[in-house]
């Protein structure tokens, strides 16, 4: 069985902070997003902090993905967010999607 930190293999701990952000491409946008997101991939694995950054998409509904995202702290985040790649994706994503990127943080319970 394959791991689903395969490209990250550290351990998620209590303080990481997680995040799951849904979006919904526009029907003609699916490649576009896929090859966004994708293009976010290795660029994110490599910054400090990153502990995890999975991106997925439906196999039901191919306008539809997910991306699983695990920093270590706050300023990991916020490093990531004002990225180059990331600022690119916030750049394109209006045009794209149908509607906003849903965004929702976790916290590990133990």
């Amino acid at each position: 069985m394959r791991s689903l930190f395969a490209t990250r293999p550290k351990a998620v701990a209590s303080g990481h902070i997680v995040l799951v952000a849904g979006l919904r491409s526009k029907p003609e946008n699916e490649e576009k997003i896929r090859e966004l997101l994708l293009g976010m991939r290795a660029p994110t694995h490599a910054e400090k902090g990153c502990i995890a950054y999975e991106i997925h998409q439906s196999k039901i509904d191919g306008g539809l993905f997910f991306v699983y995202q695990v920093w270590e702290d706050e300023g990991a985040l916020e490093a990531h967010s004002k990225s180059a790649h990331a600022q690119k994706f916030k750049d394109a994503a209006p045009r794209l999607l149908e509607g906003p990127v849903l965004l929702n943080r976790w916290e590990i319970i133990r």
